[in-house]
């Protein structure tokens, strides 16, 4: 997950999460301390009724407390009791000294929980509040109602019990569809913010595919849209485009530089090779005089070469360099490449094979396709040693033309690969055939410019010791392609 876009979403469901759990504890408290308090009221309620009902017993004349036995003393009366055995939960009636009444579900706890609630009653005061208390069996809400001096039966007290658990304090009837909702809730969220950043991030990658037009290096000239300067990412391309001004402005004079200083030793070149060529023909000349001319001369060859090679580059960098097109048959340009190949495979101990021609026509410049065809089956010959074997081929692959060349050299390492069409790039000479001079490293990146010249590519598989192949794709015209089954129609077989 390293993209802004996940990374935001991530970001806002963690926080989203977050948010809900905070808000369902919110909840989940505000609704036990609601219920809470409401259990504390109706227990309230029941004391405070408890103790109207035996004021208004007192009241009316009736006795609220009666003697049946000495020995247990006072109790509450029959008819009193009735009522009060009405009322719901547990109801405790004391005085100052005894418990006069208890209610179904008192007498119905343990002896051991019926004691500590009657002690507890029993320890109620005037200004106590409501207080739980934990038996054994059932855990009680309990609140006293006392009676004031003015009562019939002075420091009598109710106290009223409910019972009192967790569970009752939840409210399903809130929480359940609200448990239901989440989970869609969420995921919607999760949806819309995926949406949402990938909206908001839209200008970002509009941003990236037009920087990957331009990071070619030949499209300098472009710019990135700025619409205003009050948002960030337009702040952020109109900083890129000054940047790409700067750069732009640097290949255009590094181009230059390559350009005319080419073209200024072109002609020293010249001269010095006509001159060195003159002098090795005089006839006054020595022996011991002539190896160092011949190496003036290839030396003064070699640089020419490069010099040739740089002012190529320089002009199609700067887009200068017009490609001639014409119908080009690439069966006998193949086999002259071929028969050069074999000139140089002899001479060099290494084998040239021809695996396959097709008769392919295309749409292209035959002095450029010559070249690319030939620094191909040169540099395969460069790398491959003596007795090794290096093998041409041309066929039709659907739509495009495939020109390969595979040797039996070293091969190229992984970790060069991506640098081999880099200019003045070398792989390491050790694999060479030899120690002396093997290029500029330019051969490479020349080839790949003529391939893309002519909407076509150039790509390279290569493993150490198993040699390399080179293959070159180039687009077909419409005509030369339709009904094609491994040969043109009327050609005649190589």
């Amino acid at each position: 997950m390293s993209s802004i876009r996940a990374r935001l979403t991530l970001s806002y469901a963690l926080t989203l999460g977050g948010t809900l759990v905070v808000l369902a504890m919110v909840l989940w408290t505000a609704s036990v301390e609601t219920a809470a308090r409401t259990q504390a009221v109706r227990v309230a309620g029941v004391a405070e009724l408890a103790m109207r009902l035996l004021r208004a017993t007192d009241s009316s004349g009736f006795a609220v407390t009666t003697t049946r036995d000495s020995l247990v003393g006072r109790q509450i009366a029959p008819h009193v009791r009735r009522l009060l055995g009405a009322l719901p939960g547990y109801v405790v009636v004391a005085d100052t000294s005894r418990i006069l009444y208890v209610s179904p579900l008192g007498l119905a706890l343990t002896q051991n929980d019926r004691g500590n609630l009657t002690r507890q009653v029993a320890r109620f005061k005037e200004d106590d509040p409501a207080l739980r208390l934990q038996l054994d069996s059932v855990t009680l809400l309990l609140v006293a109602e006392l009676g004031g001096p003015r009562d019939m039966v002075p420091g009598l007290r109710v106290v009223a019990g409910e019972a009192s658990s967790a569970r009752d304090f939840i409210r399903w009837e809130l929480f359940t569809p609200v448990v239901l909702a989440l989970p869609l809730l969420y995921f919607i969220s999760l949806v819309v913010s995926w949406l949402a950043a990938g909206r908001a991030l839209a200008p970002v990658d509009r941003l990236i595919a037009d920087l990957a037009a331009i990071q070619d290096g030949r499209s300098l000239h472009r710019r990135l849209p700025v619409e205003s300067e009050d948002n960030e990412l337009d702040r952020l391309a109109g900083t890129i485009n000054s940047m790409i001004g700067r750069l732009e402005a640097s290949f255009a004079a590094l181009r230059r530089f390559t350009a005319d200083a080419s073209h200024e030793l072109k002609t020293p070149l010249t001269v010095l090779r006509a001159d060195i060529e003159r002098a090795m023909q005089t006839q006054h000349i020595s022996y011991e005089q002539l190896p160092s001319l011949e190496e003036a001369l290839a030396e003064t060859t070699r640089m020419a070469n490069l010099v040739d090679s740089l002012l190529t580059l320089a002009r199609a960098d700067e887009g200068r360099y017009d490609i001639h097109r014409e119908p080009v048959a690439l069966e006998p340009m193949m086999r002259e490449i071929f028969e050069t190949a074999l000139i140089l495979g002899e001479e060099a101990g290494v084998k040239v094979e021809l695996a396959q021609v097709d008769p392919i026509t295309i749409h292209g410049d035959p002095v450029r396709l010559r070249q690319l065809f030939l620094n191909l089956a040169t540099n395969a010959l460069k790398y491959t040693p003596r007795d090794g074997t290096v093998t041409l081929a041309l066929e039709q692959r659907g739509e495009h033309a495939a020109f390969s060349v595979h040797d039996t050299g070293h091969g190229i390492a992984a970790a060069d690969l991506p640098f081999i069409f880099d200019r003045f790039w070398r792989a390491d000479q050790a694999r060479s055939r030899s120690s002396g001079r093997t290029g500029f490293g330019l051969g490479l990146a020349i080839s790949q410019w003529i391939a893309h010249a002519h909407g076509g590519s150039i790509s390279v598989a290569s493993r150490l010791g198993r040699g390399s192949t080179f293959t070159v794709t180039l687009p077909l015209p419409a005509t030369n392609h339709v009904g094609h089954s491994g040969g043109a129609p009327g050609s005649t077989p190589a």
